[in-house]
């Protein structure tokens, strides 16, 4: 994929959400669409995507054979609304009209949960924190490289929008996982709790 140039944002800038960030993804979604397998299509999910993406979310954790590797408990406030609304951004990619993947971006701003301060980041650099929520794909789909793409997507998306650190949490016994977000140079900090009793991996890109 190739990489377009950051949005420049002064010093001080409240960073982008909503349509404005909107629109930042959906300019790095062409070289995303350009590079997929034969068959493929990908767009900007949104609220009226709820319904489509709560399903498929579902049928793909079913689907796992370690169901440790993602627990919805774990989770923070509404995924999917939060995710097609203004708290983020969230690709689909189709195959005839049916999704079979998707990668998802969290934005918080001031007052939202920021997994910064897990990282005992400063207050300052919390409005400069992305979430690299979560991507599924469908198991028919898998082995094609459709993961590392939404990677790098929200990788070139969040750089773009200034969101200099990027941060998730990942199950450590869900190696496949946390070992392609390494290859993309996001790696384990530290060990934290969440959805009370999840042991998960915090994983941390700086792109400073």
């Amino acid at each position: 994929m190739s990489v377009l140039p950051p949005v420049p944002l002064p010093f001080g800038a409240i960073p982008l959400r909503g349509d404005a960030a909107r629109a930042v993804a959906a300019v790095r979604l062409r070289a995303l669409a350009a590079d997929l397998p034969d068959g493929l299509t990908v767009r900007m999910m949104d609220l009226d995507d709820s319904n489509l993406l709560a399903d498929f979310r579902v049928r793909v954790v079913a689907t796992l054979e370690d169901p440790d590797h993602y627990r919805m408990a774990g989770e923070v406030g509404n995924f999917v609304a939060d995710h097609l609304g203004d708290r983020g951004l969230t690709a689909g990619i189709f195959r005839k009209g049916a999704l079979v993947a998707y990668g998802a971006l969290g934005l918080p701003s001031a007052g939202d949960h920021n997994r910064g301060r897990d990282l005992d980041l400063p207050e300052s650099e919390l409005p400069w924190v992305a979430h690299m929520s979560s991507a599924m794909v469908d198991p028919s789909e898998r082995g094609r490289g459709l993961h590392h793409r939404l990677i790098d997507w929200r990788i070139e998306v969040a750089e773009a929008l200034g969101r200099r650190h990027l941060v998730t949490t990942v199950s450590t016994r869900n190696h496949r996982s946390w070992g392609h977000l390494a290859r993309h140079g996001i790696y384990p900090k530290r060990l934290v709790r969440v959805g009370g009793d999840l042991g998960r991996l915090l994983v941390h890109r700086d792109f400073t």
